[in-house]
Formats: structure tokens, C-alpha cells, sequence
């Protein structure tokens, strides 16, 4: 904060102190509320990076277990099958 304010007003007494302690309350409540806000932007930064990570890692864990599943489902067709064409066999 400017001191030439508060200097210019000393010269007025109790009350130009006063009104300047006003000025420098005000002044440090603003540099305050910009410090919070900046904080408050990292953390959110900081968290929607880890969410945005999180999802990304179970994205890819579900199309790993969807991949097994169906793997797993391919197999079971086929064991199907073959045993269908076994049946088929042993009925002739």
C-alpha cells in the first residue's frame, strides 16, 4: 500500500488515522480474498487432475475386464458348439 496515503493522512489526526487504518484493512482483506482464490483455484486444479486420472484408470479397467468377459463368453460359444456336434454324433 501506498505510505504517501497514509502520510497525507496523519496530517488530519485521530481521524485521518483512523480512515487510513480503514484504507489498510480494506486493502489487506482484498490481497487476502486474491491469495484464498488463488489456493482455492490449485486445489481445484489438483482434484479434477486426480478425478480426471481416476477415471481414466478405471476407463481402462473395464474395457480390460469387458475384454476378459468376452473372451471368456467366445470360449463358452465355443465349448457349446462342440459339444452340440458331439450330441449331433452320438444321436446318428
Amino acid at each position: 500500500m501506498d505510505t504517501t496515503i497514509i502520510e497525507g493522512l496523519a496530517q488530519y489526526g485521530p481521524l485521518g488515522l483512523w480512515t487510513a487504518s480503514l484504507l489498510f484493512m480494506n486493502w489487506q482483506q482484498r490481497k487476502d480474498k486474491l491469495a484464498d482464490e488463488k489456493a482455492a483455484k490449485e486445489a481445484m486444479a489438483y482434484h479434477q487432475e486426480k478425478i480426471a486420472t481416476a477415471l481414466l484408470n478405471q476407463t481402462h479397467m473395464i474395457q480390460a475386464t469387458m475384454d476378459k468377459i468376452e473372451g471368456g463368453l467366445a470360449m463358452v460359444r465355443e465349448k457349446y458348439a462342440e459339444d452340440r456336434m458331439l450330441r449331433m454324433k452320438s444321436d446318428k
